[in-house]
């Protein structure tokens, strides 16, 4: 027989076969935009001469781990600036940025997307369909 427990952002399954047990844990990722700004110019201007010769494809590299994945950046000219990220919780997020020392030189503020859908989803959803789903087991 199988069990399906969802627990916070994990579903454990347990199978049971000839007396014995296995279980499997996935766990559930969300999609967050996360609003960003620096601490001072000085801290903008050490993360700009830190990253001026970092590609796209390396900035996506470090920003990955099991708990938080980079999916989007966006930043313009102004105050603040703003990421998609893919991850466990808010504190994924956190925790990858501090590792790497973004925390130093800037604040975060991370906000769950119940709904994420783009060009590459399935548009034949309705919006609330989008909006009432389940988050992915990766």
């Amino acid at each position: 027989s199988i069990v399906k427990i969802i627990y916070a952002n994990d579903i454990i399954v347990l199978a049971y076969r000839n007396g014995t047990q296995s279980a499997v844990r996935f766990r559930m990722k969300k999609h967050f935009m996360c609003t960003h700004t620096f601490h001072s110019e000085e801290s903008k201007s050490a993360f700009d001469a830190a990253a001026q010769n970092v590609t796209g494809g390396q900035m996506f590299a470090m920003m990955k781990n099991d708990r938080a994945e980079l999916m989007g950046h966006w930043r313009g000219d102004n105050e603040f600036f703003y990421c998609h990220w893919y991850a466990d919780d808010e504190d994924a997020i956190i925790d990858t940025l501090d590792s790497l020392g973004f925390g130093d030189l800037m604040m975060t503020l991370p906000n769950e997307m119940k709904m994420f859908f783009d060009t590459n989803s399935d548009l034949k959803k309705t919006y609330f369909e989008y909006l009432n789903a389940q988050p992915e087991a990766v």
